[in-house]
């Protein structure tokens, strides 16, 4: 079992990073993907949700690139997760199949539903700039 999140997501965190160190200037995919070791082609795919959310401003052209429209302390960890990987799914069963657990739960069920639970409180309370917060915000 592995715990981890996807490249992109990952990159995406890295991204926001570099966005919010460099204020409201923007920067180019290339300068971005320099920084994040990837290709400009990379950076766009990458990019493209937060785009479309709403927390990056992109702007074409050779003065154009990319920068930070909202303030990282109003989302969490999950946000970002959802943003670039989908919804988190929280009625799965651990095993991925499509086995209901309400009628033929599996021996791991219970504890993997607390663990999961568990897992996502923690990434809302995991801002992506500053401090933890203190209680679920889930986007506020």
């Amino acid at each position: 079992m592995q715990l981890c999140l996807n490249r992109r997501t990952g990159l995406a965190c890295e991204a926001l990073s570099v966005l919010d160190d460099s204020g409201k200037e923007y920067i180019s995919s290339r300068e971005l993907a320099g920084r994040l070791e990837v290709s400009t082609e990379y950076v766009t795919k990458v990019l493209a949700p937060l785009v479309k959310e709403g927390w990056i401003t992109s702007t074409p052209g050779p003065t154009g690139g990319y920068r930070l429209a909202i303030d990282l302390r109003q989302l969490c960890v999950l946000d970002l997760i959802e943003a670039v990987e989908g919804r988190v799914d929280r009625s799965q069963c651990m095993h991925g199949d499509s086995r209901n657990p309400a009628i033929e739960p599996c021996a791991m069920h219970d504890a993997w539903v607390r663990a999961r639970e568990a897992l996502l409180t923690e990434l809302e309370l995991t801002p992506l700039a500053g401090g933890r917060q203190t209680s679920p915000t889930k986007g506020a």
